[in-house]
């Protein structure tokens, strides 16, 4: 781990009272939160390690547990108050192992989350040669007033599509088998760039467009395994649903493209991918309009309607 302590410690703020190596992370609760309450999320990168680990490229999923991990907590209207970070493989080098860790460092920094814990085991009687698996935890905080509420969703509300840049972290089982064939460094017309930047690209985190929308925003849906359809009903509360346009947000080359090359039904696709929705935010009109301006590629992709079937959202077409 002397690999990496450096840029470890550098993620360390003056709340941080365990040192660098210890058992176990110790941290203040910040004192100027009236109410303070804690909001955990623990998650993995899934099968894109394995693009990861084929193009020798390891750093940037950690960007992508650390964005992922801080966008579930933010569904809530947490803040990061700190992370862990685990990784475990068969057989990887010490270089190896620090890249990884060193990924999910810089992704703390940029985002000013100190990285307090972490914990890598060598188990190659689970994982085979060249594989590995990458972990993380966060703990956020929040005011228990200031926290999200779905039943303050009502009909008239908005939904802003707030721009994935890809597949962020799900969807890998059926993409690398659609482009099993293909090499990652092949640059496809479709996408004009290797296939290996495509589908590394890392996971988009949202903490920095939304915190000034927090306490004008109704509800959020991060949009991760189980796409558009089953993400934004798990964000809606009884006696509503969710009316999406398609066309009104822009939907990313990859998509289509595996649709097509994978013969993909499209209530499929939107089941199993973003569909170039990273975020959903769920909001009134006025907040939606200042949120359009604010963040580059948003757009109003729907409206909440008064319905009392068990259908919760429908894609227009």
């Amino acid at each position: 781990m002397s690999a990496v302590s450096s840029v470890i410690t550098e993620t360390f703020n003056p709340e941080v009272l365990s040192p660098f190596g210890g058992f176990g992370g110790i941290i203040r609760i910040p004192q100027d939160i009236p109410n303070p309450v804690i909001v955990s999320s623990v998650d993995s990168v899934g099968t894109k390690v394995s693009v990861a680990v084929q193009n020798n490229t390891l750093h940037t999923v950690g960007a992508d547990i650390v964005h992922h991990c801080v966008n579930d907590i933010l569904v809530a209207g947490a803040e990061p108050l700190c992370f862990m970070d685990y990784v475990a493989h068969a057989d990887f080098t010490a270089d190896q192992t620090a890249e990884a860790i060193r990924g999910v460092a810089l992704a703390c920094r940029a985002l000013n989350i100190p990285l307090v814990a972490g914990e890598t085991a060598q188990l190659p009687g689970i994982y085979r040669r060249g594989e590995f698996d990458l972990v993380g935890a966060v703990v956020g905080i929040a005011d228990e007033t200031n926290l999200l509420d779905i039943d303050n969703v009502k009909p008239g509300d908005v939904v802003v599509a707030l721009p994935s840049n890809g597949l962020h972290t799900n969807g890998f089982s059926l993409a690398r088998r659609i482009f099993a064939d293909i090499p990652l460094e092949a640059i496809l017309p479709e996408l004009g760039r290797p296939l290996a930047e495509e589908l590394l690209a890392p996971h988009r985190c949202y903490l920095n467009d939304l915190r000034g929308f927090l306490s004008r925003i109704h509800a959020l849906a991060h949009i991760t395994g189980g796409g558009l359809l089953d993400n934004i009903p798990r964000s809606l509360p009884d006696g509503v649903r969710v009316d999406l346009e398609w066309g009104t947000w822009q939907v990313p080359a990859i998509f289509e493209l595996i649709r097509a090359m994978g013969e993909v039904q499209e209530d499929e696709m939107a089941h199993i991918f973003n569909m170039g929705i990273g975020m959903a935010a769920i909001c009134p009109l006025d907040t939606a309009d200042e949120l359009v301006k604010e963040v580059p590629g948003a757009s109003i992709a729907g409206n909440v309607q008064a319905s009392q079937v068990e259908e919760k959202i429908r894609i227009l077409r």
